[in-house]
């Protein structure tokens, strides 16, 4: 059985890997259709990597098939206590855990997989699908260098495997590792161009600025197929959310409707819905499909999308109850070993200027996020947070960083804006949201806030930029 699929991309945030930049010196190039091969970018030769799906990021967790986690990680106690101590089904166990905790948000499930991993580990050393596994437990865990350093292993074990590749390109992602990434996810192609490879190629050009390009590998990875119908729904919610941070409003919705037909009930899909509706400015809707979401799945970003809404609404009191809750959670996530400082970081820079908030405290978190996770977004999220607590000019240099792969993020590229703003650089502001706002008029994404559209219009005012109107569908 198979270890890997891009099940814990739902632990471990969205991965998506960038278009690599061509190496030649010139600018990233498109992907290569040669008999429905893709191919990553930067590699020599440009030869076809067959059917890489682009798209997103494949975290590894055990194959629990679509009856569901739970189901699967009963079936495995079951068999272990007929053959107990027996290694692959402690491996299997372990994955199913991860599994279970993506399904459940229970990030107990974690601490489970560490301790059916560790004792796989401890009676069968050295085995590739346990060293795999245990490279997704650090993903899931956002424990990079170790989830890299499991992932070598498992490869040098199984130099022909796939599975071991996907662990390296996500640690080497969240590294900051951006080319090394794309020789991974190219080496994994090469080996099985299916849904996982596949998706992941899609976040590395995405990562690059080639939304297209994403699109299609996204397209592709759905494709290629060889997962269960959970994984296709993540990879078709992954390609809503593409549309969706290119202010295609109308287009994303499909993408989401059509993942729900198949899949009722998938959390992701319904949280895309929310935003979408968020983006209309039916704040009301939005609301109404996030309160029954987060009693039945609390994921911290959907809580605190709750709560922006709530905000957005005039509710302080339900908002505040939300924000309280997002912080429980990641205290319980933390409690389990799983390491939230780029999250809350992010969430708390966000909030920095609200009564009673304490900015110097998100900018300590975010530098510690940005030496874990040397990442684009862990250089936006210090800079929105020393800029939140005043200190533009700290602010800059990570704003720029941030923006240094061409990523074709609206929010990043608001946030650079304001950093420039606040220092009096109105030209390179005016440009910098302009930019912005051609991406996507709506300024919104996967993961920002409700709040970013509004204080966007109101620099533009401020700078006297006429933003696009974005009322007609794209």
């Amino acid at each position: 059985m198979a270890i890997i699929t891009i099940l814990a991309g739902v632990l471990l945030g969205r991965f998506a890997l960038p278009r690599p930049v061509d190496r030649t010196g010139g600018a990233a190039t498109k992907a290569t259709r040669t008999g429905g091969a893709a191919t990553v970018p930067g590699r020599t030769g440009d030869a076809p990597a067959v059917a890489g799906r682009p798209g997103g990021v494949a975290g590894v967790a055990g194959r629990t098939g679509d009856a569901g986690a739970r189901a699967t990680v009963a079936r495995l106690q079951a068999q272990l206590r007929d053959r107990p101590g027996e290694p692959r089904l402690l491996t299997r166990l372990g994955a199913a855990y991860l599994a279970r905790a993506r399904e459940s948000a229970d990030p107990g499930y974690v601490t489970k997989a560490a301790e059916a991993l560790g004792q796989s580990q401890a009676k069968a050393p050295g085995q590739p699908d346990t060293m795999t596994a245990l490279g997704l437990l650090a993903l899931a865990r956002h424990d990079f260098p170790a989830a890299l350093a499991w992932g070598e292993r498992a490869r040098a074990a199984n130099p022909d495997g796939a599975e071991p590749l996907g662990v390296v390109v996500d640690a080497q992602v969240e590294l900051g590792r951006y080319d090394a990434a794309a020789e991974a996810a190219q080496a994994m192609v090469d080996r099985r161009p299916g849904l996982a490879s596949l998706a992941r190629v899609s976040y590395l050009r995405e990562l690059h600025g080639d939304s297209d390009g994403a699109a299609a590998a996204m397209e592709q990875a759905v494709t290629a197929g060889a997962g269960s119908v959970a994984d296709l729904a993540y990879v078709r919610t992954l390609l809503g959310d593409l549309r969706l941070g290119s202010g295609r409003l109308g287009d994303a919705e499909a993408a989401y409707q059509r993942v729900l037909a198949a899949t009722p009930g998938y959390a992701p899909a319904e949280v895309g819905l929310a935003r979408v509706a968020a983006a209309r400015g039916d704040l009301r809707g939005a609301a109404a499909l996030l309160r029954p979401l987060v009693q039945r799945l609390p994921l911290p970003a959907t809580v605190a999308l709750l709560g922006d809404v709530e905000a957005a609404l005039g509710d302080r009191a339900a908002a505040r109850r939300q924000d309280d809750l997002v912080r429980a959670i990641e205290a319980l996530n933390r409690a389990n070993g799983v390491a939230v400082d780029l999250e809350l970081a992010r969430f708390e820079a966000d909030h920095a200027r609200e009564p009673g908030a304490d900015p110097a405290r998100a900018v300590a978190m975010a530098r510690r996020a940005r030496a874990q996770r040397p990442t684009i977004y862990g250089d936006d999220t210090l800079a929105w947070a020393l800029r939140q607590a005043g200190r533009a000019p700290e602010a800059l240099p990570h704003a720029r960083a941030a923006v240094r792969l061409g990523t074709r993020d609206a929010v990043l590229w608001y946030h650079l804006a304001a950093v420039e703003a606040d220092l009096g650089l109105d030209g390179p502001a005016r440009k910098d949201l302009a930019r912005a706002f051609t991406i996507n008029p709506y300024l919104t994404n996967a993961y920002g806030t409700v709040g970013e559209r509004t204080a966007a219009l109101a620099l533009a005012r401020r700078l006297g930029l006429r933003p696009p109107a974005p009322g007609a569908p794209r």
